[in-house]
């Protein structure tokens, strides 16, 4: 029974488990009503950019609210009968990640109903749309923000908020499609590209009707230390799992190695589970060791990031492919003046790697250069997007992809091997 437990989990690549875990945490660290106390918070909290639910609700109760809105993925990918892939498992620990900062368990469905509608309009199946309907949750603190942020009167604002979030639902497929062609698939992050389109064409027609606070900075660095060990158990968890019984594990794992990353690589497919195990731990421990020699804290954004990290680890990111618009994003920091280790320089700092198939294409200096601009614009997008867009640095990405690919692709020779 034990062994056929851990089998059912490879096969699910330990997401069910690691609901259990986090679950079995959030109920162990705090007193029940403290748990429920800090979940109510987080429940009611207009959740943009940057609203760092450790600071709204502390720990157990954030890691409640990961667990639960994990589950819920889990339980429509169980519905829809949707096996894992690379690209399954990258957006489900990239909810988890954002279950830190701005997911959580109802504002998301507005959005899932849109697609479904969707799916309906164009006679579509649904689960032809899964990936699309897991990431769009990263626009879901629109909902959040017209239920508690604008001031409506009671049961209007959450109609409008439902009506909103299943509008946005509705277009975003259609949208997403045609916004992999703008960057031409070298931004991982193609449907917070899309998301940030639409978040800003809803944060001007807000604005003209009510105008928005400044957006939240503050977030919670206490936990650091835990949340480190945590993830380099994560990591090592991982690793170990790729490691065992796999006798052609470094051949496999050159392999991924070999990829650019570009829209749409599969590693669980090209290279096998034990291989995509070992580069989730690696990315996770690049991500430990980036933070470990700088001066980064974890706190909810930061957690989210690294989890997005380790999802992409599945679908496009290496440490090949992902160190070059690292140290690009870096050198950003060190050279000028003005950008400080501030939130919003750490993040583009982290989710800069969703360039990763622009060094992964062209090679190391490409590369470099690309995270180099990412870092340079990303706030200008949050104030594009109005921080409803979880995934800024998506937006932000796909404008740098658009820009840099075609110059690339005319005076850089692009690196043989991977088409894509």
């Amino acid at each position: 029974m034990v062994k056929t437990f851990f089998i059912n989990q490879r096969k699910a690549m330990y997401l069910p488990l690691l609901f259990s875990v986090l679950l079995l945490l959030s109920l162990l660290i705090s007193p029940l009503g403290d748990l429920w106390n800090g979940y109510v918070a987080i429940l009611s909290s207009p959740s943009i950019l940057l609203t760092d639910y450790l600071l709204v609700g502390g720990l157990a109760a954030t890691l409640f609210n990961v667990a639960t809105t994990l589950l819920l993925n889990l339980f429509l990918l169980y519905k829809l009968q949707i096996k894992m892939t690379g690209p399954i498992f990258a957006c489900l620990l990239t909810i988890a990640g954002f279950a830190f900062f701005g997911k959580n368990l109802y504002n998301a469905l507005p959005m899932y109903i849109g697609i479904y509608l969707y799916s309906k309009a164009t006679k579509t199946e649904f689960k032809n749309h899964v990936l699309v309907m897991l990431l769009s949750s990263g626009i879901s603190p629109i909902v959040s923000f017209l239920i508690f942020g604008v001031g409506l009167p009671a049961g209007v604002n959450i109609l409008v908020a439902i009506l909103v979030g299943v509008l946005i639902g509705f277009l975003l497929p259609a949208f997403n499609a045609h916004a992999l062609r703008f960057h031409q698939g070298y931004n991982l992050y193609n449907t917070g590209f899309s998301m940030g389109v639409l978040s800003m064409i809803s944060t001007g027609i807000i604005q003209t009707f009510s105008p928005m606070a400044p957006l939240p900075s503050q977030v919670n660095n206490q936990y650091h230390t835990t949340l480190m060990i945590a993830t380099i158990v994560l990591s090592l968890g991982f690793l170990a799992a790729g490691i065992r019984k796999q006798q052609n594990l470094f051949r496999q794992y050159g392999v991924i190695l070999q990829k650019t990353g570009r829209l749409v690589t599969d590693f669980v497919r090209d290279a096998g589970l034990e291989a995509t195990f070992v580069n989730i731990g690696l990315m996770g421990l690049f991500s430990a060791f980036l933070i470990l020699l700088t001066p980064i804290q974890i706190n909810g954004p930061v957690m989210g990031a690294i989890l997005t990290i380790m999802g992409f680890a599945a679908f496009g990111k290496h440490p090949k492919n992902s160190l070059p618009v690292v140290l690009g994003a870096m050198l950003a920091i060190l050279i000028i003046p003005s950008i400080n280790w501030t939130m919003g320089p750490i993040l583009a700092v982290l989710f800069v790697t969703g360039l990763a198939p622009l060094a992964g294409r062209f090679g190391f200096i490409p590369g470099l250069i690309a995270g180099f601009v990412h870092l340079l614009i990303t706030s200008r997008a949050l104030q594009f997007q109005g921080g409803f867009d979880l995934y800024n640095n998506g937006f932000a990405a796909g404008f740098v992809a658009a820009v840099l690919a075609p110059i690339f692709h005319t005076f850089v020779e692009a690196k043989e091997g991977d088409p894509k």
